[in-house]
């Protein structure tokens, strides 16, 4: 006679529903594992490829001594590659505005008279904070480059960050 195949000798039946189930989730951990690794080694090759974006290099300069600039006016100091930085002094700090227009690039000036900045290219007009109030860049919500400045308490020397010129060959 054939033993009879019983649950109590070792549980065959279910031993065979647990299988199909094991592979099921093997195979899931297998697919999911090399989906996360290709994903991974994608990712870093385009970091790879693409180059990163980097700060461009400045420097800090000289731009004067904070006596210099008087109350309610605006100075010209200029950067190491001779552009023009626009320095107005008000009643609590100092702001300076590059002269570049945001527009089309042309040189924008100060109109003491008429208490504004104004890009005659164009007719463009911005505020004593370098807002367009009128013209193209008024139209396109621009406004003039504002440039960081600080003021060294201690001595009262005026600095500006400027973009630290290129090379050149030769």
């Amino acid at each position: 006679m054939e033993p009879e195949n019983n649950s109590s000798q070792g549980g065959g039946e279910n031993e065979n529903n647990d299988t199909p189930r094991r592979d099921f989730l093997s195979k899931i951990f297998i697919v999911l594992g090399l989906g996360l690794g290709y994903g991974l080694l994608a990712v870093e090759g385009l970091f790879f490829i693409l180059p990163k974006r980097k700060k461009l290099p400045t420097l800090k300069i000289y731009a004067g001594r904070l006596h210099q600039f008087k109350i309610g006016t605006i100075k010209t100091v200029y950067d190491l590659e001779g552009s023009e930085i626009m320095v107005k002094r008000d009643k609590t700090d100092l702001k300076a505005f590059s002269s570049v227009c945001p527009h089309l690039g042309c040189r924008v000036h100060w109109e003491k008279e008429k208490n504004r900045f104004f890009c005659p290219c164009h007719g463009g007009v911005f505020t004593t904070d370098g807002v367009a109030i009128a013209g193209p860049p008024k139209d396109a919500g621009q406004r003039l480059k504002e440039i960081p400045i600080e003021v060294d308490e201690v001595s009262q020397i005026v600095y500006i960050e400027v973009r630290k010129p290129k090379r050149r060959a030769g």
